[in-house]
């Protein structure tokens, strides 16, 4: 992309071929086909650091400081096995900590390769100006395109820069300047409904890959890790040593430490089917939490209305637009002239200060996806337990009943 951004601004052509180019260098490494239509129940791969993922934690002050009160402790009695059991916690925290960080590397990796989807699959989109700025355009006299042939490469590039180093609230000013074509730092309604939905996208694209490849790693069910406890460890109380030695590259092209368990029949089945209920669980969650949760087309509708702005002192611009040029001869009948309001625009700064009271939900997307994820879960649960009590119900009822008339 740095050596692209020499030419100032890109033809379709060109963006596209560029765009192809950087989903394929992104997709090095990475699996080709994450949604396995015959995933392979039990892989375990302790070498990918996705398969560490649910030992991932916030560690809070409170449970460090209880954490070396227990160690202290733990010194004056200290025993062999407690000595043992310390020192594979140590190894796990080692674990974990490495594929952690390789985790966000391999996270920021799928998330430039969604931002290179987002941006070749709406071409249209980014390049289609508004109603609004056709008709100040007829008002001005100058002919202007329903459509612009080019974007800013440069805008392009600090895109990738954003979403690679950068945090959402950069993510959105730089969708902002992208679509902002004329460059005066003002868009209207419609297109800030668009920036803000090309934001989150790529979020949601990259957690769908990185959800996938997650179940290719490591079985969603312990039982598949030789543990029928449901509360064991996610590895199923193998040797931490081992894990610790197999995981030291975390390399997720590797095949030396995938290992499968072959599974009975009806083990593979649950776990297919726990599979397929989490990922259509979570498709769920990504398509309803922002449109319905969180309502966004209701906030960003207020936060335009609400925002201070300076464009046409805040007011509707009623203007007066000829079209006896646009209809020709038809214009005697629909007449040459037309009113016409136009809305006032919006800079980044006015949005953001509304956006931060209003709609702090677009700061952190990805945290609001896996708390919307983990309430769906929690309610897929309860419905389940609720389902297995009323048929237990229906059946004790119907066998008393049928005792009932076998007494009759």
């Amino acid at each position: 992309l740095e050596s692209a951004s020499s030419l100032e601004e890109w033809e379709k052509p060109k963006f596209e071929a560029t765009m192809q180019e950087a989903i394929r260098i992104l997709s090095t490494a990475l699996p080709p086909d994450p949604n396995l239509k015959k995933p392979e129940a039990g892989l375990l791969d302790t070498s990918h650091p996705f398969c560490y993922v649910r030992e991932f934690e916030e560690k809070s002050e409170e449970s460090s400081d209880a954490g070396g009160d227990e160690s202290s402790h733990g010194g004056d009695t200290g025993t062999v096995d407690d000595e043992e059991m310390e020192q594979q916690l140590r190894m796990l925290d080692d674990v974990v900590a490495q594929a952690f960080a390789s985790s966000t590397d391999l996270y920021r990796t799928l998330l430039l390769r969604a931002t290179a989807q987002t941006l070749l699959e709406n071409w249209d989109t980014i390049t289609t100006v508004t109603s609004g700025d056709i008709d100040r355009a007829a008002v001005a006299k100058t002919a202007i395109q329903p459509q612009r042939s080019t974007v800013n490469a440069k805008d392009v590039q600090k895109l990738f820069d954003c979403y690679s180093n950068e945090s959402s609230k950069e993510w959105v000013r730089s969708w902002w300047n992208l679509i902002d074509a004329d460059k005066d730092g003002l868009i209207d309604e419609e297109e800030l409904t668009t920036v803000v939905d090309f934001a989150i996208k790529p979020v949601h694209l990259a957690l769908t890959d990185m959800v996938n490849m997650s179940l290719e790693v490591c079985p969603l069910r312990t039982v598949a890790l030789g543990s029928n406890e449901t509360n064991d460890w996610f590895l199923g109380g193998d040797n931490i040593t081992d894990i610790h030695t197999s995981s030291e590259a975390l390399n997720p092209s590797s095949s030396e430490s995938k290992a499968i368990k072959k599974l009975s029949w009806r083990n593979r089945r649950r776990e297919l089917k726990a599979r397929k209920a989490l990922t259509k669980t979570f498709a769920a969650t990504l398509e309803r939490h922002f449109r319905d949760q969180v309502e966004v087309p209701h906030r960003l509708r207020c936060i335009y209305a609400w925002a201070d702005k300076s464009h046409q002192g805040n007011k509707l611009d009623s203007i007066l637009v000829d079209a006896s040029e646009e209809w020709g001869a038809a214009s005697s009948i629909v007449g040459s002239k037309r009113f016409v309001e136009l809305e006032p625009k919006i800079l980044y700064e006015e949005f953001r200060k509304e956006q931060e009271r209003h709609f702090p939900h677009l700061d952190h997307i990805g945290e609001e996806v896996a708390m919307s994820f983990k309430e769906d879960l929690w309610v897929s649960q309860g419905k389940g337990r609720q389902n297995r009590e009323l048929r237990n119900q229906c059946v004790l009822f119907l066998l008393g009943v049928s005792l009932v008339d076998v007494v009759i």
